[in-house]
């Protein structure tokens, strides 16, 4: 199994250590986790994957191999771990890794009672404490693909996978940050609210996460730069009769243009 390096788990460093955007982000989680421990238990309960914001079925997306039998996984800001679940129900040795210790503590209680064999780890994806080329498969829903910076993260991705490694993340489709208004209850916009040009980190009123986000152009030279070939890019809508959990979400915008997109790499140095 994955274990991190003897000098890291040191509760994700300290609070006084721990890169600005990293600290807020993991005290808005310390709260919110409470929000998302009823969804973390169905998702740990169910066999078959669904993703995101409309609860897509694995069955159509294909985000996770199927066999996963001796691969080292990683999930890259778990949550409360229901992804390296399904992952460890593939065979796979799955490693979750995340800086909010109320969402582990949902992982680790989840963990417990589907008696699966996850590593979880209190870390960050700017910094994983983990050596180089030791995983296999590489995965995030939401998680470091919407809070962690992309510049820092995507490199550390590559530096703990092996090559030939695939990586997986799922994050806001970039056309519908570009048409959400700075207010929620406004609801989804058919018109551009902020530039695309720029788009890097999104703090937003009365919220201190950062959330981070970048035009296709500039991911495409990132994962590249970073020895990633591009393999996909999912762009997904509201199927129909979508509902869901989220206030901000609206699913008949989401059934004109993507909410949500996933891109699946892989490592190729």
């Amino acid at each position: 199994m994955a274990t991190p390096k003897s000098n890291a788990g040191r509760s994700a460093d300290s609070n006084r250590t721990l890169p600005d955007h990293v600290r807020r982000n993991r005290a808005a989680w310390q709260v919110n986790a409470a929000d998302y421990v009823e969804p973390a238990e169905r998702s740990w309960a169910s066999n078959e994957p669904y993703w995101g914001i409309w609860r897509l079925p694995e069955s159509e997306l294909g985000l996770l191999p199927n066999d996963l039998t001796g691969k080292q996984c990683l999930e890259i800001g778990c949550g409360a771990g229901y992804v390296s679940a399904w992952m460890a129900r593939r065979g796979g040795t799955a490693v979750g890794i995340d800086p909010t210790p109320n969402q582990l503590a949902t992982a680790k209680r989840l963990r417990a009672e589907h008696e699966l064999p996850v590593a979880l780890v209190e870390g960050y994806g700017e910094r994983l404490p983990f050596p180089d080329n030791t995983f296999d498969f590489a995965i995030s829903e939401y998680g470091a693909a919407l809070w962690a910076d992309p510049y820092q993260w995507i490199p550390e991705a590559a530096r703990v996978l092996r090559p030939g490694a695939g990586l997986v993340f799922m994050t806001n489709a970039t056309i519908s940050v570009i048409c959400m208004p700075d207010a929620e209850d406004d609801g989804m916009q058919t018109e551009l609210q902020r530039p695309y040009f720029g788009l890097h980190s999104i703090t937003w009123p009365d919220e201190e996460a950062v959330e981070f986000y970048l035009p296709h152009g500039k991911w495409i030279d990132l994962l590249t730069a970073n020895g990633f070939a591009i393999e996909r890019l999912l762009e997904l809508g509201a199927p129909p009769d979508a509902s869901t959990r989220y206030a901000w979400a609206d699913p008949q915008w989401a059934q004109s243009w993507p909410s949500e997109e996933a891109w699946v790499v892989r490592y190729n140095p």
